[in-house]
């Protein structure tokens, strides 16, 4: 090869991430590959411990690294940019920054919130995605403390108490366990209040946890409840206007609840908006289509991986969950199959690895579903805590979050 091949990864989270340092490390001739990486943030977010960031538990900066950092390490170019669209048959990306040409594209751009075209609920709710809006949802439960803690009138004390999470996959789950764990820990020591908050939890399907062991989804359930967790299933929220919450039930019986802060973790959608203008084939959700070696339909030298792309299960119908696992296995798949191309080797079909599932109930409370093992609250609290140590991109990090955990177990997370 006289001039490298130009291979460009869009998007910085788990499937791009994973990507890029599987192809600075290919099985290719020294300078045969130069690695672009894109991203409109210059940090990677560990995804499934930001609910430990709204409870305290960990700092922003145990869960980032900077993408800048890691390509100092493995080697590729980092651009921040906003990717504005891709010209398929010309080869390049339009960037705010300027064109990118590639000769191999992995699109890996992820998914952003779904409100089903529901401006009200786009405009008035926090989402839940970010670092920063795991920041966000912090400050506003101890807004809503300092506040509660000077108000005289009780019922708008308890009305500033009242927090709403749209949704009950694992995001919902996670994030209203931490706001009721955080809130019934500090109101009365810190602010005063013995009032506890409350936290509803609104699900439109009949059980919580989609995709989990039923089993274990309904024992998840339970300890909600039991911890004061208010979980309405069967139950979607339809508007949120001047902190009053309309929802809309199985029967299509409406109702109103009052509602302090409402958090949307009802839905995604992949990041699509931004592709060529219709060229690249989409399924009905919108997601990329891919064969079984993740290239985008009609397109040999373009892949996608992560939650923009719709992954067929081999083993029938459906598709693959949306989990970090999963993306991460498939930005590594996608990375090996260019080297194969590179190397004029046969693709590699992309046969997915899922060990199992794991969430956190906050208060020392978890639930596992791993290679057949079913484990639940304190023992799968540790085991939590450990598998997501390992995971954790980079020493530092890793280092970082221990002595976080640590501290704040011997001295409580302060306000």
């Amino acid at each position: 090869m006289t001039t490298p091949q130009r291979v460009v990864v869009l998007g910085g989270g788990f499937a791009g991430l994973y990507a890029t340092t599987y192809l600075t490390k290919a099985d290719v001739p020294e300078d045969a590959l130069h690695v672009t990486l894109i991203s409109d943030q210059n940090y990677f977010t560990f995804t499934p411990l930001l609910a430990e960031v709204v409870a305290g538990s960990l700092n922003p900066q145990d869960v980032i690294i900077p993408l800048r950092s890691l390509a100092t390490r493995f080697g590729f170019e980092f651009r921040r940019a906003r990717v504005e669209g891709i010209d398929a048959a010309g080869g390049y990306v339009s960037t705010t920054t300027g064109a990118v040409p590639f000769d191999y594209l992995v699109i890996a751009l992820g998914a952003a919130p779904q409100y089903f075209g529901n401006t009200s609920l786009a405009e008035a709710s926090l989402p839940f995605t970010s670092v920063h809006d795991a920041l966000a949802i912090r400050n506003r439960a101890l807004e809503a403390a300092e506040r509660a803690a000077v108000e005289k009138n009780a019922t708008t004390r308890r009305d500033l108490l009242r927090f709403a999470v749209a949704g009950a996959g694992p995001s919902g789950v996670e994030v209203a366990s931490e706001i009721h764990s955080l809130l019934t820990r500090l109101l009365p020591r810190y602010y005063g209040v013995h009032e506890p908050p409350t936290v509803s939890v609104y699900q439109k399907a009949d059980h919580i946890l989609p995709g989990w062991d039923p089993v274990l989804a309904a024992e998840g359930l339970e300890l909600l409840r039991a911890r004061g967790v208010d979980v309405h299933l069967g139950v979607g929220v339809t508007s949120f206007r001047n902190h009053e919450l309309e929802t809309t039930g199985n029967g299509n019986t409406p109702a109103t609840a009052r509602a302090h802060t409402l958090i949307w973790t009802a839905g995604t959608a992949p990041a699509t908006q931004i592709l060529d203008g219709g060229h690249l084939a989409r399924g009905e959700r919108k997601h990329l289509v891919v064969d079984q070696h993740l290239r985008v339909k009609a397109h040999d030298n373009i892949y996608a991986a992560g939650d923009i792309a719709q992954v067929p299960l081999r083993s029938g119908g459906g598709f693959q969950p949306p989990v970090a696992p999963i993306a991460i296995s498939a930005g590594i798949r996608a990375a090996g199959n260019i080297e194969n191309a590179i190397m004029g080797r046969s693709l590699e079909p992309y046969d997915a690895h899922h060990a199992g599932k794991i969430i956190s109930l906050g208060g020392g409370a978890a639930l596992i579903d791993l290679l057949g093992w079913r484990i639940r609250g304190r023992p799968a609290w540790w085991t939590y805590r450990l598998i997501y140590l390992l995971k954790l991109v980079g020493t530092r990090n890793k280092l970082q979050a221990l002595a976080s955990l640590t501290f704040n177990r011997i001295f409580e997370p302060t306000v």
